[in-house]
């Protein structure tokens, strides 16, 4: 069975089944008005986070390292998903031995496997997108930290062998590394601190103003 699929902003709607015999899936198709999808501020902290940890896809001489656009791009087919290597094992869940993340690792939720197959779709090229204004006034735990999080440090500070054994899944465990102070050092990477997101940039200025402004207000959850 295939699936006529249109991606409308960065949700998957499956409109119709299509029954065939064929062993090919169907590539999914942009729906008109797609937004813009950005390599560096979308996609690349997915991987990072996700993918390039310890024993994976890292610095730790691994024959396949993610830690570059041009690292990404060497296992994809712009325009074609079902063609790109990225794309089939993040979306394997578990079928077969190289799905990924492994299943001992927290997997990809279907917004950020969503975003991926939307840039592969737009062309996959190394894009960037400045934020026009940013909002570090009003802030709010589900709306603006726990995106931040997800995408940036629960790949990694996730499942039985968490980085740093800091575990980042949830309000929870981020109140406590706040409490700690090792979630404030660590992002704004302040000596004595292991500089976070690992194999990465440093977050925006924006971005971390706004989880500084939640860290001031008491850390709501809210």
């Amino acid at each position: 069975m295939n699936y006529r699929i249109y991606i409308r902003n960065t949700s998957l709607i499956v409109l119709a089944s299509v029954i065939s015999f064929s062993s090919c899936r169907r590539e999914p198709v942009l729906a008109p008005g797609t937004e813009q999808v950005c390599f560096d501020e979308q996609v690349m902290p997915i991987i990072q986070s996700y993918c390039t940890m310890s024993d994976c896809h890292g610095s730790g001489g691994e024959s396949l390292q993610l830690l570059s656009y041009d690292d990404v791009k060497a296992i994809i087919k712009p325009g074609y998903p079902n063609k790109s290597k990225l794309y089939n094992v993040i979306t394997a869940k578990g079928l077969v031995l190289t799905s990924m993340p492994p299943k001992s690792k927290t997997q990809l939720t279907t917004q950020q496997i969503n975003l991926i197959t939307i840039w592969i779709l737009q062309g996959a090229e190394h894009t960037t997108c400045v934020p026009a204004n940013c909002d570090s006034v009003n802030v709010t735990y589900s709306s603006t930290i726990a995106p931040v999080i997800e995408n940036y440090c629960t790949g990694c500070h996730s499942g039985g062998n968490p980085g740093g054994g800091i575990v980042l899944q949830d309000y929870t465990t981020v109140a406590a590394a706040v409490a700690s102070g090792r979630l404030s050092g660590s992002i704004k990477q302040l000596p004595g601190y292991s500089s976070m997101p690992k194999n990465g940039n440093k977050l925006s200025d924006c971005t971390i103003a706004q989880i500084t402004k939640w860290i001031n207000d008491g850390t709501p959850n809210n």
